[in-house]
C-alpha cells in the first residue's frame, strides 16, 4: 500500500534524486571537477520543487573549484535529473557542502598528535625493579 503522506512522497523523491543525481554527476558531467563529487543527502520540500543536496567533496580545497562548476552545469543537472524522475517540474537544485569527511580527518590528526601512553608502567622515583619488572620494595613502601 502507498501513503499519499506528502513527508513519505518527499522522501521517496529525495532519495530517488539523490541516486540519479550521483549517477549523473558521476557519468555524464563532461567537468572533471564533478567526477569525484559524492551526493551525501538530500532533502526535498513538500511540494518537490526545492531540493537541497548535501555533497562531499576530497580535499575541502577543491570546494571553491567545485562550487564553480555545479553553478555552470546546474541547468544541465536539472534538466537530466528531471527526465529520470518523472517529475512535472524538475527541482530547484540548492547545493551544500557536507563537512563529515573533513572533520573525520581533522580529528584524525588530532588523536594521531596526541601522545601516546607508555605501554609499561613509570616508576616512581623510589621505586625500582628487577630484571623482570618486579618491583622492589624499599623502607618507604614499608611504612605504609
Amino acid at each position: 500500500m502507498v501513503s499519499n503522506n506528502p513527508a513519505s512522497r518527499a522522501e521517496r523523491a529525495a532519495e530517488l534524486l539523490r541516486r540519479e543525481l550521483s549517477d549523473v554527476l558521476q557519468r555524464r558531467a563532461k567537468d572533471p571537477r564533478l567526477n569525484d563529487v559524492v551526493v551525501t543527502r538530500v532533502q526535498m520540500s513538500s511540494d518537490l520543487r526545492v531540493a537541497k543536496v548535501w555533497l562531499s567533496v576530497y580535499p575541502p580545497e577543491e570546494i571553491p573549484e567545485v562550487k564553480k562548476a555545479l553553478e555552470k552545469a546546474k541547468g544541465f543537472l536539472r534538466r537530466e535529473v528531471a527526465g529520470r524522475m518523472d517529475l512535472r517540474r524538475a527541482p530547484e537544485l540548492r547545493f551544500e557542502f557536507d563537512r563529515g569527511a573533513e572533520y573525520a580527518v581533522r580529528m584524525e590528526q588530532l588523536l594521531r598528535a596526541v601522545p601516546k601512553a607508555p605501554t609499561e608502567p613509570k616508576e616512581t622515583p623510589w621505586q625500582t625493579t628487577d630484571e623482570e619488572g618486579f618491583f622492589l620494595l624499599d623502607e618507604r613502601d614499608e611504612e605504609e
